[in-house]
């Protein structure tokens, strides 16, 4: 499952490359609800991962989760430019 989601990782950053210069459109509607069937399976990946894989999974895709035990809850917190166009690995490959 992990090297089905680089896969997709790597698609995406080969479309992000293709598209490198190009002004930014809106997505339509059919196009987000494309993208978000096509990220469902990521989310079962994550659920069922090994904790190491999912925090170096989280690590890469440049995300914080921050637990706050007095209201417990947990504050995310994304840097979407941390990794933009570097292929990496989690744990080799699978």
């Amino acid at each position: 499952m992990i090297a089905q989601t680089q896969a997709e990782r790597a698609r995406a950053e080969a479309d992000l490359h293709a598209n490198a210069g190009i002004t930014p459109r809106r997505m339509s509607r059919a196009e987000i609800t494309a993208l978000v069937t096509a990220l469902g399976d990521i989310t079962t990946v994550l659920r069922d991962a090994d904790l190491a894989d999912k925090a170096e999974v989280y690590r890469q895709l440049g995300l914080r989760l921050t637990y706050q035990p007095e209201t417990q809850t947990v504050r995310a917190a994304v840097n979407l430019s941390a990794h933009r166009g570097v292929m990496v690995c989690v744990r080799g490959g699978t």
